[in-house]
């Protein structure tokens, strides 16, 4: 987006040096996320979001992972993905904006906690939440 609309704009990955950020790079190729990816699939020994699959979007990669599932695993998963790409997004923009640096364990942290703290909103105060749709 800075490209297209001229703005000054490194068009190189911050997170890995090594390759142009695109979405599909930033979200799944990235050697960083891949690994943030990896182990968030040991929160709960699953694959939904194997990242060595080839996919030429966002789109299809979150259609994939989903495909076949139940509500309530869809519904995990969906929440997981958005959790992980979240803070994959505030380290890029961590890089960019202040210089600063964490790991991709300490992201995958991150990412983790606030899993935990919505399923503590929800757990803690779940009485007064409707549950979410099915």
């Amino acid at each position: 987006m800075l490209a297209i609309r001229g703005w000054t704009h490194d068009p190189v990955c911050p997170l890995c040096r090594r390759a142009p950020e695109t979405a599909v790079h930033l979200c799944k190729d990235c050697p960083f996320s891949a690994a943030i990816w990896n182990m968030a699939k040991s929160w709960d020994n699953d694959d939904s979001a194997d990242s060595r699959s080839s996919f030429i979007s966002i789109s299809d990669w979150w259609d994939d992972m989903l495909t076949g599932k139940p509500r309530k695993e869809q519904r995990r998963i969906r929440g997981r993905f958005l959790y992980v790409m979240w803070n994959v997004w505030k380290e890029r923009n961590r890089r960019i904006f202040t210089g600063l640096r964490l790991t991709y364990p300490e992201v995958a942290d991150l990412a983790r906690e606030d899993i935990t703290q919505r399923e503590r909103a929800f757990t803690t105060f779940g009485q007064a939440i409707p549950p979410e749709p099915d």
